[in-house]
């Protein structure tokens, strides 16, 4: 919904899909969300639970949901074009170019270990991949306030398109041809975040955030550069920038998550009262298993894990 609203506002042509047909029809009758904030979205958005009709004669195709639902959703994407052939076929832009798939989801998935642009790859093999990541708290992006972010794409064309579909006056994107630090450095960051808000629970200070932030930072170079990533992508915004975001706002809800565990309350019950999910959780497990498969040493990371199961 935040993407929608501000690029709408924009002037972009914007479909929403809502997998439940209640919720479209609730939308649509009252255009109005309310998480995280309360707001309108603009009358140009065209809402629905027709995923056909959503796909329609569309450039860019974002995905909005869980790291543990995308292969669903991009299943029901794939399914959609088997039943309606011509369906994403050829690009509005350029129609020798096909449409072009974009996951705003920061995670990983549990089982395979896969970063989200892999999982779009394997779903739907033939369209470009690409991921969008950065310091981007959605309440803020919501209220107008500025951000910036970065478009990941091994094709740098891919990437040059995407950042100008998306660019905006209050989102400045970037390229980078680096996806695999792009997507690491936004999915890692959230188990940080976790610690942090655990940092300030326990009312340990801000060296001690600082310290946190920092070695955190060094633990996601680490992973990051043993899956093939540059390290100079985690000194970005899609790494630190991202980091430093998600470990110091209360608008992060894996921040709230560590901070109100901290707190004393029990993680289950938490993530039950958060509204949302908090991707740092999957991530944490996923995260640790890399971490002993590849032979990379993350003690914050095992610590969370190790918080996160009541150990």
């Amino acid at each position: 919904a935040t993407l929608s609203r501000i690029l709408a506002q924009a002037g972009r042509d914007v479909s929403m899909w809502c997998r439940q047909a209640e919720k479209a029809e609730l939308l649509n009758r009252t255009r109005q969300i309310e998480s995280p904030l309360s707001i309108e979205l603009p009358a140009s958005v065209a809402i629905s639970s027709d995923l056909q009709q959503c796909l329609l004669d569309r450039d860019v195709i974002i995905f909005c949901c869980t790291s543990q639902s995308l292969r669903s959703v991009a299943s029901q994407v794939a399914a959609a074009r088997t039943s309606a052939p011509g369906l994403l076929t050829s690009n509005l832009a350029d129609p020798c170019r096909r449409p072009v798939l974009v996951s705003a989801v920061k995670g990983l998935e549990l089982g395979t270990l896969m970063r989200m642009s892999q999982v779009l790859s394997e779903t739907l093999p033939d369209l470009p991949a690409c991921s969008l990541s950065g310091p981007n708290l959605a309440a803020e992006i919501l209220q107008s306030k500025p951000t910036a972010s970065v478009v990941g794409c091994a094709d740098e064309t891919v990437a040059r398109f995407v950042q100008a579909s998306l660019n905006l006056p209050v989102l400045r994107l970037y390229s980078n041809h680096d996806i695999v630090g792009v997507e690491l450095g936004g999915a890692l960051k959230n188990v940080m975040a976790i610690a942090a808000g655990a940092v300030d629970g326990l009312n340990l200070g801000v060296n001690a955030r600082a310290a946190l932030i920092t070695r955190g930072l060094a633990e996601m170079n680490r992973l990051a550069v043993a899956l093939g990533a540059q390290r100079t992508t985690l000194a970005g915004l899609a790494g630190m920038g991202d980091l430093v975001a998600t470990c110091s706002s209360p608008l992060s809800r894996n921040y709230r998550l560590g901070y109100q565990i901290a707190r004393g309350q029990a993680p289950e019950v938490v993530e039950a009262g958060l509204g949302a999910v908090a991707e740092g959780v999957s991530t944490a497990y996923a995260v640790v298993s890399l971490s002993r498969k590849l032979g990379v040493e993350m003690p914050i990371a095992v610590q969370v894990e190790k918080t996160l199961k009541g150990e």
